[in-house]
């Protein structure tokens, strides 16, 4: 694996954050594949969960520096912490090491808003209460998205969505809604996906012929490239599986790289087609010690 952490596509520059390490039920992300198959790259713990990286790809382009979601944060309370294994989230760590700080953040894009992927838009004081996390941000995402988490009645969605309004409160001023898919910038795209919610939307950053596609929740980790290798908390799985299928196969006819919302092991990489099967090309892997393992 290349050791570098960012990607330089023309005048693009792509730097890969993370929020650090959790755990998470491997039965959970892996849905109907049994864990015999699905535990030889993702050892579970006693209690069945796996550790899952927060990829969070911070893409820069002038003035501009766009977030793509933020990880968990430091909003857990202890009980949680204690069951998914996370602390106090590493995203401020990962700004400082390139030399910014929250304020720089001019756009933050959320996939959708499951608690591991917006929890972190929001900061706990020391008091107790909850901030933005980027002042100075436009929290970008789809309308859809946003109503289903704020209204629905349906029992299992409103438990995915629990959390949703401690999230967004602090940051109401900041939120825009997007309706569809939507330029963010020159070169970087939000594309509703469907699939893993109603109105996921994956991130797509382009620079000439070179370009990056974040897949969220459609992929989340190098093992669910594989066509049914999907999570049991998709709400259309057949949808994942199409989505999936149609931008790794647009990835490797013109090798762009493909980022993962959840791999331990890889932050981003190449894919390529070895008859008939997926697997990584060049590669931008996950550094030792994010969770102090």
């Amino acid at each position: 694996m290349k050791s570098q952490a960012k990607l330089e596509f023309g005048d693009l520059t792509i730097a890969f954050l993370s929020d650090g390490i959790w755990r998470n039920d491997g039965g959970c992300m892996f849905g109907v594949v049994p864990r015999e198959l699905w535990q030889r790259e993702h050892p579970p713990d006693a209690q069945n969960r796996i550790r899952l990286n927060l990829t969070c790809p911070l893409i820069m382009r002038g003035a501009d520096a766009i977030l793509v979601d933020t990880g968990i944060g430091n909003r857990l309370s202890p009980v949680e912490r204690k069951i998914f294994d996370h602390g106090e989230g590493w995203l401020p760590e990962g700004l400082r090491a390139l030399g910014m700080e929250p304020g720089d953040i001019t756009h933050v894009v959320l996939s959708h808003l499951h608690f591991d992927h917006c929890g972190g838009i929001v900061r706990k004081r020391d008091s107790g209460g909850l901030a933005p996390a980027f002042p100075r941000a436009k929290i970008l995402v789809q309308r859809g998205e946003i109503e289903i988490a704020r209204n629905s009645r349906n029992e299992r969605l409103r438990a995915a969505y629990r959390h949703t309004q401690e999230c967004l409160e602090p940051v109401a001023g900041m939120l825009e809604a997007l309706d569809g898919d939507a330029e963010i910038i020159a070169g970087v795209t939000a594309v509703v996906s469907g699939g893993h919610t109603a109105d996921h939307q994956l991130v797509i950053a382009r620079s000439g012929a070179q370009a990056l596609v974040h897949l969220g929740d459609i992929a989340p980790t190098r093992s669910h490239m594989r066509g049914p290798w999907n999570q049991s908390y998709d709400l259309d799985a057949l949808r994942t599986m199409e989505v999936k299928a149609e931008w790794l196969e647009k990835a490797v006819a013109a090798r762009w790289w493909v980022s993962f919302a959840h791999d331990e092991r890889v932050f981003a990489a190449q894919v390529t087609n070895d008859r008939g099967r997926l697997v990584l090309g060049d590669s931008i892997g996950v550094p030792d010690g994010l969770d102090g393992v």
